[in-house]
């Protein structure tokens, strides 16, 4: 998507905008996938985030934080919905026939997203601004928390992505080579 949208050229009354779209864009794309979100997420959930800051950008008085904010709430509302639909068809699939054949192991990556999927919506939020270079600090004033609230969900959030990944490594190895 560009900063213009399907509208043409920005007004001139936006200066400023196109620079922020073009360096800002990536990096909130790339910072929902590595809070769990697919590619087509991110993207996503970055153009409708950007199309606001459009409508607000002359009052906007911290635009990286806003943008990011507001992709990370657009992804998390399409994920629950997501999730929701996935409920139901599971549940349709269910009472109209035979269950499917389980599915393969999912790879290293699947189960990175999977764990992180996981993660409840903050840890995540946290942790992918964290993976971005912020600190502590710029998180919480991003957030409009406290800087020990950040720091104890970043912890939270790379406790349980080391709990799950750690399970699922002794669930593989588990009936291979002990004793029974």
């Amino acid at each position: 998507m560009s900063p213009q949208g399907d509208r043409g050229a920005l007004p001139a009354e936006l200066p400023g905008f196109a620079d922020f779209f073009t360096a800002e864009y990536p990096r909130v794309v790339h910072s929902l996938m590595r809070a769990g979100a697919t590619y087509e997420e991110a993207e996503d959930a970055t153009q409708d985030a950007m199309q606001e800051l459009l409508r607000t950008w002359a009052d906007c008085k911290c635009p990286a934080g806003w943008v990011r904010t507001a992709a990370w709430h657009a992804y998390c509302k399409k994920a629950e919905r997501n999730r929701r639909r996935l409920v139901l068809e599971s549940r349709t699939a269910h009472l109209s026939g035979p269950a499917p054949a389980a599915p393969p192991e999912p790879d290293e990556h699947k189960r990175v997203l999977e764990a992180l999927r996981a993660l409840p919506p903050r840890q995540g939020e946290v942790l992918a601004l964290h993976l971005d270079g912020y600190s502590a600090q710029e998180i919480a004033a991003l957030l409009g928390v406290k800087a020990n609230t950040v720091r104890s969900n970043l912890r939270h959030a790379i406790a349980a992505l080391r709990s799950s990944l750690e399970n699922h490594e002794e669930d593989e190895g588990g009936s291979h080579g002990r004793k029974g």
